[in-house]
């Protein structure tokens, strides 16, 4: 397969080296890098001894899937015009900047029947996977809630607000831990520097039994760059620090019934280890694999729409005050 990636920025670098691996590893024959920045793109490809482009007007019509990591609003333009082409597509998240945008880009992808695959990372996170894994052999019995933090001190985006930079990712990771979308959302969010971008949030989101609650900030200077989701469950419990991706700290904690009493069991805390896989390199790998067999992704563009909307729904919840049922 060869490869288009648009964009090279931040995480556009990080594309390009797992890119540049997986050439070098025989996983696909080439990658071209495209910016109308070539004082971004010239520099990371000749880095990786790589080709570049400064316009995808010019790219080679040989080339059979495009991974675009370009601002958000140019998502929806650049999927569909790739996908007309009869390209696949991988695209950043959010997949869309709006749901109706990503309901039109699903209908393109399902005529042509071309892959578009949204960058949701965290399905392919190891020690995740493994939680999602153990919850389905019923070793932690019901779950009781699941809460989730992303904090850290820098200047808000302008762009958008944390919403649809950070919790898109959790929502996602939600329903692909419990297997399926939540019942409603509740949202709270406050505006501290730009006028519309939400600069801290709160979520709060049912499941049937089970609740999820998220907490995102740009404003928080205790703890450094804190990323990490807890699974509170009737047997077992867990914490996972999403930077630490083969590491899970496992909790065999539950309240019993006895004598008619409800009684405490704790055993304390143990850390268990699984293999190391990168999870960029896993999301990607499994686009390849997409393209080739034609079979839907871990992270597939029902997903990736279904995400937005929730996102849009707890934007709607925050300028209401009230919950939204989904």
């Amino acid at each position: 397969m060869k490869i288009a990636q648009i964009g090279t920025g931040y995480w556009g670098r990080n594309h390009a080296r797992v890119w540049k691996e997986m050439k070098d590893e025989g996983v696909i024959e080439d990658i071209i890098l495209v910016d109308v920045k070539e004082s971004a793109v010239r520099p990371l490809a000749e880095n990786f001894s790589l080709s570049y482009l400064t316009s995808a007007d010019d790219l080679p019509a040989d080339i059979d899937a495009v991974d675009i990591v370009a601002p958000t609003p140019l998502h929806f333009p650049l999927s569909k015009r790739f996908l007309e082409d009869g390209k696949h597509v991988f695209v950043e998240k959010p997949m869309t900047a709006t749901s109706e945008e990503g309901e039109a880009l699903v209908k393109v992808a399902e005529k042509t029947g071309k892959i578009l695959m949204p960058g949701h990372l965290f399905r392919y996170h190891p020690a995740l996977n493994k939680v999602k894994e153990m919850i389905a052999s019923g070793r932690f019995g019901r779950i009781f809630y699941m809460k989730t933090v992303r904090s850290a001190m820098r200047v808000p985006r302008k762009d958008m607000g944390v919403l649809l930079a950070l919790a898109i990712h959790d929502v996602d990771t939600y329903t692909y831990i419990l297997g399926k979308k939540p019942d409603s959302v509740l949202c709270d969010v406050s505006e501290h520097f730009w006028d519309g971008i939400e600069d801290v949030a709160t979520l709060t989101l049912r499941y049937g039994e089970t609740s999820g609650h998220i907490f995102e900030s740009w404003l928080s200077p205790v703890g450094n760059k804190i990323r990490e989701i807890y699974v509170a469950g009737e047997n077992l419990s867990a914490r996972v620090d999403y930077l630490k991706p083969d590491v899970i700290e496992l909790y065999d904690s539950s309240i019993t019934r006895s004598n008619g009493d409800w009684i405490l069991e704790n055993e304390g805390m143990r850390s268990i280890t699984v293999p190391y896989r990168e999870p960029l390199k896993e999301e990607l790998l499994d686009f390849v694999s997409s393209c080739e067999s034609g079979k839907a992704p871990k992270a597939n563009m029902h997903a990736g729409l279904e995400a937005i909307k929730v996102i849009e729904s707890a934007m709607e919840s925050a300028n209401s005050g009230k919950r939204v049922i989904l």
